[in-house]
């Protein structure tokens, strides 16, 4: 009888092990979805957005940063404060400029001429890409977290 019980158990163990082999095995993270359309629809309304999110820094105890964007009939306008952390306190960078959305990707060109790139998640977080609008790979920072969005009519 003890071989009957014992018999299904190596079964049980191989197959969990197949498993976590097979989920180990997977590189790379899993595309990230499409906007919806409420999501998109946010950024052809007049109004204003935010979103907020903090990241890792090499150099500082972190990075605290806020987006707004801006639309006004055809002027789209942001503001992106980042905030670093060092020793309890914040050294705060703002950089403001202009933006456009490609589809799923929403571009900031700020006026000292510096471009970001990050892509509209379905869930309305904010995402971090290369310039091409691919998924960074040396780095992994968190999506920003809408905070607030109003309409101006």
């Amino acid at each position: 009888m003890s071989a009957a019980i014992a018999s299904p158990l190596p079964a049980r163990v191989l197959c969990a092990w197949s498993l976590l082999a097979a989920l180990a095995g997977c590189h790379g993270k899993p595309p990230a979805p499409a906007a919806d359309g409420a999501a998109q629809a946010r950024l052809d309304v007049d109004g204003e957005i935010q979103w907020r999110g903090a990241w890792p820094c090499a150099d500082c105890d972190g990075i605290d940063a806020q987006l707004v964007l801006r639309r006004a009939g055809d002027r789209n306008s942001y503001s992106l404060t980042e905030t670093y952390r060092v020793s309890g306190q914040g050294e705060r960078f703002v950089e403001t400029g202009s933006w456009q959305r490609e589809g799923t990707l929403v571009r900031l060109r700020g006026d000292g001429a510096s471009t970001r790139v990050y892509a509209l998640l379905a869930d309305g977080r904010l995402e971090a890409r290369d310039a091409h609008g691919a998924p960074l790979q040396d780095t992994d920072p968190a999506p920003m977290l809408p905070v607030s969005a109003t309409e101006t009519r």
